[in-house]
């Protein structure tokens, strides 16, 4: 596992409902949340980096896709 997912799971550990001692437990839907902002946060960086139309058209419908197919507002 890289560091940054190493980061996004750090920001979804919720602590044990048994309380101290037992262990804590990542929220998964939130970690796939952060996960898919990630991705879309990326295809926005490349959108904006692009020089050409045809290369930001395609950037921008790949993270139009990414947002539709997870439903990530």
């Amino acid at each position: 596992m890289n560091e940054r997912i190493r980061e996004l799971r750090a920001q979804c550990k919720e602590e044990s409902i048994d309380g101290p001692g037992y262990p804590d437990w990542v929220d998964q839907e939130k970690f796939a949340e952060l996960i898919v902002r990630e991705c879309l946060q990326i295809a926005n960086d490349e959108a904006t980096a692009q020089i050409s139309a045809k290369g930001k058209v395609a950037a921008d419908n790949i993270w139009f896709t990414i947002r539709n197919r997870f439903g990530v507002e």
